[in-house]
């Protein structure tokens, strides 16, 4: 009998959270496969969720590693490691995605994450006040809290998901009061499953567990401290442990792509995305800025501070605030620890400096210590720090209502936790959700059964349409949409796709031959499918962007069009050996006086040669090149294999290379020694191209067969 009135308490809890959080999203229930909810963000970050379940089932289905894409920024795929994946969602939903579609998936794992972030503020908040009724509350308001919603209202599935570290809190805590190492275990689980869905929780909550062992190791009698001791290091053994395929995986894909996803803290530049993702002073006294009733003003007024942030809502609640205050003055032995670590969240969620209304200020903050660790400069939302706040205010509501109630009398405890929830209820309203259905041109459909790359123009890198309708299509995607992007060589070199991709035909002569049959190379690229969405260009672009698809694809039709899209094929064909150059890092920008076109070298530069056959091919690399001011030893390098030396006169001369060159990506090198520039005396030249060709030797044999 004992044992069912204790599950039918701990059952009561779960099912109050579900129930609320049904309420919550109740506009969502009859589109729950069709349509997701949120505000004008989610429609673009909602739906690259949405991709990443749809992603996850299909890499896992095939198998293929979920955590690298071919499908996005093709050809070359695109490392998913560092982006926002959030895979223990794309693993946990996926009976849910393979059942009713990532939809479903995306909803479910919505409203999974509301009710079982309330049940986990309620278990560390039982274990802190032993008041179920006062944790209930508290549970609510980290479940319910402003900043929870607004990442709904974002659709950022992985900010969304914070039971984990919920869960993670209770159990390490538990961990050091009682010294079980199994609570210390379960701990490290739900560290690496915070690690798993988010990166920024993961650093978030390692900081918390600085703060929190430092507080606990200090307070704590001296024969204790060595074993709680342990206990945080078997905590974080077995953390890493379950996280070290993650670490070693991002370790690797931070060093191959240094520069592109990182970046260094800039004070001077008021566009500096970690200064702009700071709390300002006057954010934490706000209220809530979704409520239905005065979200827009507060919208309204944090715009004046905030003016490149979609939405912005750290409110914390007043009726919690005053909860907390409540707990440091009336149970205060058992509710400093919890206050010092959620003021310490608020402080970090300030960033770099601090802000006041408009006013940036030079007053440092700690938040800079954590930018010279190497590595954290990918941490650009100091603001989310806050998230450790709402997860204070669990433990520290309940601790304060518990001690009011225990001052009133029975009936009166009761009226004022009901009186408290109502309050709570009225200051964390939920907005009134804009559901977002699934539409996509039926013209998608159609490519589905013929295999070959999408190329989507304009490029739409910030926007979740192409990733859509590749839920539809399932075929690889030119450019894509992930939250870091990587440096894409491809629509900058290869013929026919940057003209393009740039929506401008080719005016230079260098690396340029007109007598090419781009359509051959397109299909080598194995780029089949063209799609311009013609409303999305400029009017003052068009002309351009037909001039463009004239040189790229010639007299060929499109196979689709209507007001919306026009839909080109490229029809199957041998394309034989396609080769072509592009000039890398290291040339100045291309000059021009009339037909004339030159670039300028520093002291070396990159010719980048691909090969986009599936075969060696031989090829000839002509440069016609002279020096700057007088002679100069040029050195040659092909994949960092020294072709020799040539002397380059100021009179010029022509470098003729021959090469077996395999298939995939290579690299030529050029170096001589450089001077200032007269003009420019702030850039160093050596050798200036004028012209500059690539040809297979193959495509020559052919020209002179056909002379013949």
């Amino acid at each position: 009998m004992w044992q069912r009135v204790r599950t039918s308490a701990s059952m009561l809890p779960t099912l109050g959270y579900l129930a609320l959080s049904l309420i919550i999203m109740a506009p969502v229930l009859p589109v729950f496969t069709t349509a997701i909810p949120g505000g004008p963000i989610a429609e673009v970050d909602g739906w690259q969720n949405v991709w990443n379940l749809w992603w996850v089932h299909r890499a896992l289905a095939t198998p293929t590693n979920p955590f690298f894409t071919p499908l996005l920024f093709y050809p070359q795929g695109v490392d998913l490691t560092l982006q926002t994946l959030n895979i223990s969602n794309g693993i946990l939903f996926l009976p849910v995605t393979a059942l009713f579609g990532p939809i479903a998936a995306y909803n479910a794992a919505v409203l999974t994450a509301l009710v079982l972030s309330g049940v986990g503020g309620y278990a560390l908040a039982l274990r802190v006040s032993g008041d179920r009724l006062a944790a209930f509350i508290g549970g609510a308001i980290f479940a319910f809290s402003p900043f929870h919603l607004t990442k709904i209202w974002d659709g950022q599935l992985e900010m969304i998901t914070l039971q984990w570290a919920a869960f993670y809190a209770f159990f390490l805590l538990r961990a050091v009061e009682d010294l079980r190492r199994r609570d210390a275990l379960i701990a490290g689980v739900f560290l690496a499953l915070t690690g798993y869905t988010s990166w920024y929780y993961l650093f978030f909550f390692g900081v918390y567990t600085l703060l929190f062992a430092a507080i606990w190791l200090a307070g704590a009698a001296r024969e204790r401290r060595v074993p709680m001791l342990r206990q945080f290091m078997f905590t974080a053994a077995s953390g890493v442990t379950l996280l070290l395929p993650l670490l070693i995986a991002a370790g690797r894909t931070a060093l191959t792509t240094t520069g592109v996803i990182g970046m260094r803290f800039d004070p001077s530049n008021p566009l500096d995305l970690i200064l702009i993702h700071s709390a300002n002073l006057y954010d934490l006294f706000l209220p809530n800025g979704l409520h239905p009733l005065w979200g827009s003003a507060v919208e309204t007024l944090v715009r004046t501070w905030h003016p490149y942030i979609g939405a912005w809502n750290i409110a914390l609640g007043y009726t919690a605030l005053a909860l907390a205050t409540a707990a440091l003055a009336l149970a205060r032995s058992n509710a400093w620890r919890w206050a010092v670590i959620g003021l310490a969240a608020i402080v970090l969620s300030l960033g770099p400096l601090v802000h006041i209304g408009a006013t940036r200020t030079a007053i440092p903050l700690p938040y800079q210590i954590l930018l010279a660790l190497p590595g954290l400069e990918l941490a650009r939302r100091p603001s989310h720090f806050v998230v450790i706040a709402t997860l204070m205010l669990a433990p520290l509501a309940a601790l304060g209502l518990q001690a009011l109630r225990q001052r009133a009398t029975h009936r009166h405890g009761y009226l004022l936790a009901g009186v408290t929830l109502a309050a709570i209820a009225f200051e964390y309203a939920p907005p009134h959700w804009s559901l977002f259905p699934f539409r996509i041109h039926p013209y998608y459909a159609q490519i589905s059964a013929v295999p070959g790359a999408v190329i989507e123009i304009p490029p739409l890198l910030e926007a979740s349409l192409p990733l859509k309708a590749q839920i539809v299509h399932g075929q690889p995607l030119v450019g894509g949409f992930v939250s870091r992007p990587p440096r894409y060589r491809f629509v900058e070199q290869a013929p026919g796709v940057r003209q393009l991709w740039t929506m401008r035909p080719d005016d230079t002569h260098l690396f340029v031959d007109r007598a090419d049959n781009r359509l051959k190379e397109f299909n080598a690229y194995g780029v089949r499918h063209i799609i311009i969405h013609w409303a999305w260009v400029a009017p003052e672009r068009r002309a351009e962007l037909q001039a463009a698809l004239r040189q790229a694809l010639g007299d060929l039709a499109p196979v689709y069009a209507d007001e919306e899209l026009s839909a080109y094929r490229v029809p199957t064909m041998d394309s034989g050996t396609v080769a072509y150059a592009s000039f890398g890092d290291g040339w100045h920008t291309e000059e021009r006086d009339g037909d004339r076109r030159w670039r300028w070298m520093g002291p070396e530069g990159e010719i980048v040669l691909v090969n986009a056959g599936e075969h060696d091919a031989p090829v000839r690399l002509s440069l016609d090149v002279r020096s700057y001011a007088e002679a100069r030893q040029v050195m040659l390098l092909f994949d960092q294999h020294l072709l020799g030396d040539r002397l380059v006169e100021p009179a010029g001369v022509r470098l003729s290379i021959h090469l077996l060159l395999p298939p995939g990506e290579h690299r030529v090198l050029l170096r001589a020694n450089a001077m200032p520039d007269p003009a420019l005396p702030a850039r160093l030249i050596s050798i200036v191209v004028s012209d500059a060709h690539l040809q297979t030797i193959q495509r020559r044999i052919d020209a002179l067969a056909q002379k013949m």
